[in-house]
């Protein structure tokens, strides 16, 4: 038997692959106590799954069936009764870890013969690529309205010069904290409801924010539309796609998370300028009724996020179509055949799963995104600021601001190419990616003209880049596809708890030292410290509890 490319880490004598004795809640569950059993559901009727396979089975070369009590025997030697097809458990011996280890990770299938056809995977192919560069142009309104963000923050400071750094720091932390703070239930709401509601529903909310923002009567009136209600449509809008790529990708998922990743700077480049111009033209009301009228995109992208299961089901109805008429199979052909391979291929998912909240190696990344989330996004919404405050027009701003788009935009694409490799090590390069962005953070104090800030504007892209495209594949690798709606779910809304404040006490500590020196310096340390959490985690993995998938 060949070495399994995952193997689970750690384990004690309790349990040979979890250390607490419970299962991982994904489709590959190995074991629930010792010994360790896999355990296959199929709730279809047994009587016409085994008749199918007697049937097929006979047919092919050397293959041998044999009758027994309603139930046959497969080549292999495993017998399946009636009996056994709905509730059968394969019973895998006592062994130690290295034994265990042996065992190549399930794949939600039944012990069938390999003459039975089954149907192409709607992975990696088909409409999968129409979804990403959907979840793109999604992203591009989106996250391009938020990364522009800056430059509206001090437009709104110009409108209301009175208002404090602190006070006017809630608009900037509602609108990225409640982006975040959601994404469970977002998520949840994705697998239950489908993507399709949730981007459609956020899109109406993001367009009656920013119109309800367009009285500006005070600065916390601001802060509720521009910040909560926009906030809120923004991650109704952006959960259902990191969902949907995982969903439809598996070995292209590096280059996927790129493609789609990319959209987030892209928005930036276009909306940078684009705010501008429209506050020149038409005053800061004005640019928030057309701006509105951009986010109302959303809903008709909406319209195309098809769920996985859905476009699965079409690219099986093809196949068993064409079968059909090229080989000439019978309808009862066909539908036994179809009985079992979706005897195989169902997989529930679980709308929230909270047992990742007691998994140390899961919680490593909560600890880091705690310390992450001070820097991103808010080195970036605060540059301009930092800009002017060294004497650069808005039009210099703006033009940092599309560089670092730019860059953010290639290294993307760059990362999402270099890590679909399969010998490329997405933690190591993570890690790179943080350390970088906190050296270039640090160093914004001594910057003191345009030229300087483009340097760190090189470096903060490289490390949004990394952290955006890498993360969500190191939370699939590490603890399943399936669980994303959770893993990310979490991840995001500890991310958006800490995006609500960190906003508020930046303002503070600049009303305090009088300059965004500070502030930059306390950034960039917070990014070098998750760096650090994150490069532990192989020794946290080793802590009772932790279940985790490390590559071999």
């Amino acid at each position: 038997m060949t070495k399994s490319k995952y193997k689970v880490h750690p384990v004690d004598n309790e349990c040979s692959l979890n250390s607490n004795g419970s299962s991982f809640n994904n489709q590959n569950d190995l074991c629930e106590d010792n010994p360790v059993t896999l355990v296959f559901q199929v709730k279809n009727d047994a009587d016409k799954i085994i008749k199918g396979l007697n049937e097929i089975t006979a047919k092919s070369d050397g293959g041998e069936v044999s009758q027994d009590n309603g139930g046959g025997t497969l080549q292999g030697g495993l017998p399946i009764t009636s009996s056994q097809i709905s509730d059968s458990e394969a019973v895998v011996p006592n062994g130690s870890l290295e034994e265990v280890n042996q065992i190549e990770r399930p794949k939600a299938q039944c012990n069938v013969p390999d003459e039975i056809p089954r149907p192409p995977s709607a992975k990696d192919r088909g409409y999968a690529w129409v979804v990403v560069f959907n979840v793109f142009l999604i992203n591009l309104v989106s996250a391009g309205y938020v990364k522009s963000f800056g430059i509206t923050y001090t437009l709104i400071m110009d409108y209301f010069p009175d208002a404090s750094g602190a006070t006017s720091g809630w608009i900037m932390g509602l609108l990225i904290g409640c982006r975040g703070i959601l994404a469970p239930a977002m998520g949840a709401f994705a697998v239950l409801a489908g993507p399709r509601k949730g981007v459609v529903v956020g899109g109406l909310l993001c367009v009656a924010g920013i119109l309800l923002a367009v009285p500006a009567f005070s600065v916390l009136y601001l802060a509720f539309t521009l910040g909560a209600v926009v906030g809120i449509g923004m991650c109704m809008a952006e959960t259902p796609g990191f969902l949907l790529v995982t969903d439809y990708f598996q070995e292209k998922r590096s280059l996927a998370n790129g493609i789609k990743a990319a959209g987030n700077p892209m928005g930036g480049i276009l909306f940078s300028p684009m705010i501008v111009i429209l506050n020149q033209e038409f005053g800061l009301r004005g640019s928030f009724i057309l701006i509105a009228g951009i986010m109302l995109q959303l809903v008709v992208l909406g319209m195309l996020m098809r769920p996985f299961e859905l476009q699965q089901k079409i690219v099986q109805e093809d196949y068993w179509k064409k079968m059909q008429i090229e080989n000439g199979k019978s309808d009862l052909q066909i539908r036994q055949m179809r009985a079992t391979v979706g005897a195989e291929q169902r997989i529930k998912k679980k709308a929230i799963d909270l047992s990742f909240l007691k998994n140390p190696a899961y919680l490593v990344y909560i600890l880091m995104v705690m310390c992450t989330a001070a820097a991103l996004p808010s080195a970036l919404l605060y540059a301009a600021k930092y800009g002017r405050s060294i004497g650069l027009s808005d039009l210099q701003n703006s033009a940092i601001a599309s560089y670092i788009f730019i860059c953010d935009v290639v290294m993307r694409l760059f990362c999402g190419f270099i890590f679909n490799r399969k010998k490329s090590n997405k933690r190591y390069g993570f890690i790179a990616g943080l350390v970088i962005g906190g050296l270039g953070c640090m160093t914004v104090p001594l910057c003191t003209n345009m030229w300087h800030l483009l340097i760190f504007a090189t470096t903060l892209s490289l490390c949004t880049a990394f952290f955006w495209t890498l993360i969500n594949e190191l939370l699939a690798d590490q603890f399943g596809g399936d669980a994303m709606s959770s893993t990310w779910g979490f991840f995001r809304m500890t991310q958006g708890i800490c995006n609500l404040f960190y906003p508020s006490v930046i303002g503070f500590v600049m009303d305090i030292s009088g300059g965004l020196g500070v502030p930059y310096i306390m950034m960039g340390s917070l990014l070098i410290l998750g760096a650090l959490i994150i490069a532990s985690q192989p020794l946290i993995a080793k802590l009772p509890g932790s279940k985790i998938y490390l590559p071999s």
